[in-house]
């Protein structure tokens, strides 16, 4: 009861515009809740929005490997609908989704001929 009310909490104070207290929140239940994928895959949309690019990776990475998994949350109507996320978490997360889709380019440049 105790995570699940704190997991809660962390998301509410995101849309009410209070982004450090909510990563401060959801960092608390990570270490509460190891497996709390929910909360990994929150940190990762806050992380990112906040211009933490490696920590958003990492934390994703570390709930892709939970029992529950990441699968779900790719699914931005499942993140709505059935887990209940505010819309800006869910903003957020798509924000992160979409860094997530951007193929790595092979850029090379073409060499001048002398």
């Amino acid at each position: 009861g105790a995570v699940y009310s704190a997991s809660n909490a962390a998301l509410a104070l995101a849309q009410l515009g209070d982004e450090a207290g909510a990563m401060a929140e959801a960092q608390a239940v990570s270490r509460r809740a190891p497996n709390s994928a929910d909360m990994r895959v929150a940190l990762a949309a806050l992380y990112y929005s906040a211009g933490r690019a490696a920590d958003a990776e990492e934390a994703w990475e570390q709930a892709c490997g939970r029992n529950v998994g990441c699968g779900k949350y790719r699914d931005l109507d499942y993140v709505r609908r059935i887990r209940r996320w505010p819309p800006v978490m869910v903003d957020k997360l798509e924000a992160f989704l979409k860094l997530k889709q951007v193929p790595v380019l092979d850029l090379q440049l073409p060499v001048e001929a002398k």
